[in-house]
């Protein structure tokens, strides 16, 4: 598992954090987190019925480049021979956009993204989560957190649209959770899908 790069995905709601700290205990990996707390522009944005467009996309900006700098450290956790375990991937930073730019900004960030994804590693593995919109708004409201207080049922089901689009397309190895059914506290459902991330690393060290 030298040098390996996992990643968890998906929308609002998912289970994303939670698997990708059990899942670097059970391989053992270090575990990154996403880093939307450092981003200054984010609250106001969240907790605003009607933004102003400036405000959306200082937020996106922002958030593409923290996102960047975190994945340079990870290339030296990666260099250094370390497996690690993201709890988020590159693939948001799109989808998000469209939710808060003018569809003109949200390609010329998406461009953008393109252009700086050459510049830093990409998974070996990516870990799409899915669960339905009612479970998705039932977590939401669970942890309480006032920025997603917002979030309509209706609107994660256009999020859970958006990943399952961005997970069809992904050209890497990919495990697909559907997390109504899989539960990342029980030690077994995380102990078979470590053994099934070890087993496609294999296949990657092989070729």
């Amino acid at each position: 598992m030298n040098g390996i790069f996992i990643a968890v995905e998906g929308p609002t709601g998912a289970g994303k954090t939670t698997l990708a700290a059990q899942l670097a205990a059970a391989l053992p990996a270090h575990a990154v987190l996403d880093p939307f707390d450092a981003n200054p522009f984010f609250r106001e944005l969240a907790m605003t019925d009607n933004p102003k467009v400036g405000l959306a996309l200082r937020t996106e900006l922002t958030f593409l480049a923290l996102r960047v700098a975190q994945l340079r450290e990870v290339a030296e956790q990666l260099d250094a021979g370390r497996c690690v375990v993201a709890d988020w991937a590159l693939l948001k930073q799109a989808i998000f956009a469209t939710t808060t730019l003018q569809p003109d900004d949200a390609a010329r960030l998406a461009a953008t993204i393109t252009v700086w994804a050459a510049s830093v590693p990409t998974q070996d593995v990516l870990i799409g989560l899915t669960a339905s919109p009612v479970t998705l708004r039932t977590r939401v409201r669970h942890r309480g957190r006032d920025v997603e207080a917002r979030l309509s049922i209706a609107q994660l089901a256009a999020l859970s649209a958006a990943f399952d689009n961005a997970f069809a397309s992904w050209p890497g190895r990919f495990i697909r959770l559907d997390t109504d059914t899989f539960d990342a506290f029980d030690e077994q459902h995380v102990t078979e899908l470590a053994d099934r991330i070890r087993q496609l690393v294999t296949s990657l060290e092989l070729r």
